[in-house]
This record gives C-alpha cells, structure tokens and sequence, in this order.
C-alpha cells in the first residue's frame, strides 16, 4: 500500500520540479511587434488629382452675396493623403490659387473624417459688390470622403468669419458667419 503513494509522491515531485525555473537556460528578451493594418480599415495613402465644386454658400452678408453666384464652380487641385493604420493626414492644393490647406483625421471601413490643422492664409480681403470691403478669417474645415473603385469622393466644408473696415484686429467689427461647401471628386494618380 505504501508503494502507491511513494509514487505518487515522487511523480508530484517530479511534476512540481520541472514547473520550477530553468536557470541554465539564457533569458529571452520581449519582442515588439508593429500592429497590423485592421482588415477592416481602407487604405486612403497617394496622391489624387480632383475636383472641388462649390455647391452650397450660407450666410456671410454681402461676401455670401457676391458667392451665390459661383455656385457650380469647379475647381481643379491635388490631394496627397497620408495614413499610419487610422491616423490619416492630408493636403488640399488649389491648382489656380496655389493655397493648400492640412487636415488630419481618422480612417474607417471604405471613409475618412479630417479637420483643418492648417492652411496658408487665413485671411483674405474682399471686396462686395457695393463697395463695403470686407476679411475673411477661416476658422476651421472638414474634410470627409468615401473611397470606391481608385477614387474619392465627398464634401469640404470651410468655416469663414467675416469682418470689416479693417485687416488689424483690434480694429474689426465682426459682420456675419460664412459657411461654403465643396463637392470633392478624385482619382488616384
């Protein structure tokens, strides 16, 4: 009867010393590894020739006036987007004016959602139809899109507000709120 648990005893033994620590063997050190792009994420990187049509003006006194008459216009510009896994920067250059606006954002399955970080100029000076003259100071823009078939497509708001009598800005007098919305339509390069 004693032979049974002798080895029970030594099999739990044997057991419980091979559980311990093996201390001739050589640590390992942790590895890192880069996370994988989500399957579920589109791929929006390169570079996009495009257009931007003006389809919307609201508000802005007499500079929204004068712009309900550029509805329907088309401008021509580049987009290069950049994206790390959701992270997704980009940058909107107008072929005729030459000013570029950075956004950054965030991807999702076949979209994206940026917002301004930065654009060349933040003020610009109009001239109304009578007369007044006017700036305009943007204050923020989105920048959203679809991607289908090596294109994109979606709608750049840009957010104005608009001044007068003065570019000093301790001298303006605020006027009016200026929203102006963009169809973007591009293909990739």
């Amino acid at each position: 009867m004693k032979f049974p648990v002798l080895g029970f005893a030594v099999m739990a033994t044997v057991l419980i010393a091979g559980c311990g620590p093996n201390l001739t063997a050589t640590p390992t050190s942790p590895t890192t590894t880069t996370p994988a792009q989500s399957p579920f994420i589109s791929q929006f990187g390169g570079f996009f020739n495009g257009t931007l049509t003006l389809v919307r003006v609201s508000g802005g006194e007499c500079v929204g006036d004068v712009m309900q008459a550029d509805i329907g216009t088309v401008e021509v510009g580049t987009v290069v987007i950049s994206q790390t896994q959701t992270d997704v920067t980009a940058v909107v250059r107008s072929a005729s004016t030459g000013l570029s606006c950075r956004y950054s954002g965030t991807a999702g399955p076949g979209a994206f959602a940026l917002h301004t970080q930065a654009c060349e100029v933040n003020q610009i000076l109009f001239q109304c139809t009578n007369g007044a003259s006017r700036v305009l100071e943007q204050v923020g823009s989105t920048f959203t899109a679809t991607l289908a078939s090596g294109g994109a497509t979606g709608t750049v708001t840009t957010f104005y507000n608009v001044f007068s009598n003065s570019t000093e800005e301790d001298q303006r007098r605020p006027v009016a709120g200026l929203v102006l919305e963009e169809h973007f339509n591009a293909v990739r390069r």
